[in-house]
């Protein structure tokens, strides 16, 4: 390790070895989204000692974006969340290399590119984006790299690791597998696999018409800076064990919920039935 960079990250030993830090600087995490969860994750990864990551956004921050986003304010209201999320980790560790960019994932093509040379994938792209994360896991399996997810509602986030071995992301959302998505028109997916536990503060606020919205992409998820916290912490931890070994990883069909309000911790499979907590 260099002087910079073992100064910069010697509080992490001890809960990494030597080796296992310089195993993080040497790898590769790509990160679609830097929105409310994926932002802040990006901030966690770079404060761990990750030397290279990938990000785009396609999005422009906006004054709703104020109440949780990393990078989000007064000064950066209209500018790429890309770009600004770039120069705040760039100015944390300046040794680290970072490839950003506005695009996005939109294509099979945009995919394959976003994960070539990455260790891992981690999917932060808005609710509703659901043609984009097949592509994403896609290419993930194609690498022979984990694809994972994590979103948050209110104060709680649920995380979903997928082994490029394992399910499908067709699979998890009960969708028919190897689906031509580019001749595929709008397609929903089951409210119970994507939300499968209700927080039981959003529960009697919640119609069934709004989440199907959310779920639509149509309407944006109900959330605040303690959720999205959360969910980028939860990411960023599974990130390491991926990438290290730690404990064992759980694994799609699985999925890993917790919310500090509700005082709960599952990990349950996608095919249970769904709670109101």
């Amino acid at each position: 390790m260099s002087n910079q960079y073992q100064e910069s990250f010697i509080r992490n030993i001890g809960i990494f070895t030597e080796s296992e830090q310089e195993q993080l600087r040497n790898s590769t995490i790509a990160v679609a989204g830097v929105g409310g969860v994926g932002g802040l994750l990006v901030e966690r990864l770079i404060r761990l000692g990750v030397g290279n990551i990938k990000i785009t956004d396609l999005g422009t921050f906006d004054q709703s974006n104020l109440n949780r986003q990393y990078g989000s304010s007064m000064l950066t209201l209209e500018r790429d969340k890309a770009e600004v999320v770039n120069k705040a980790i760039k100015e944390i560790n300046p040794e680290a290399s970072i490839y950003y960019d506005n695009k996005g994932i939109i294509s099979e093509a945009d995919a394959i590119k976003f994960v070539d040379g990455c260790d891992l994938i981690i999917d932060e792209m808005d609710y509703g984006a659901w043609k984009e994360s097949i592509y994403l896991q896609r290419a993930a399996r194609k690498r022979g790299i984990y694809y994972l997810f994590a979103g948050a509602i209110g104060f709680g986030a649920l995380l979903t690791n997928f082994d490029p071995q394992g399910i499908t992301l067709e699979e998890y959302n009960a969708m028919p597998p190897n689906e031509d998505l580019e001749k595929l028109g709008e397609f929903s997916v089951p409210t119970e696999r994507i939300l499968p536990v209700v927080p039981s503060y959003a529960a009697s606020a919640m119609s069934m018409e709004m989440l199907q919205e959310i779920i639509a992409g149509h309407r944006p998820v109900p959330t605040c800076s303690v959720g999205v916290g959360l969910a980028s912490v939860l990411a960023a931890s599974n990130a390491v064990n991926i990438l290290l070994g730690r404990k064992e990883i759980v694994k799609a069909p699985q999925y890993i919920y917790i919310d500090l309000l509700d005082q709960n911790f599952l990990i349950r499979s996608v095919s249970e039935p769904a709670d109101n907590l």
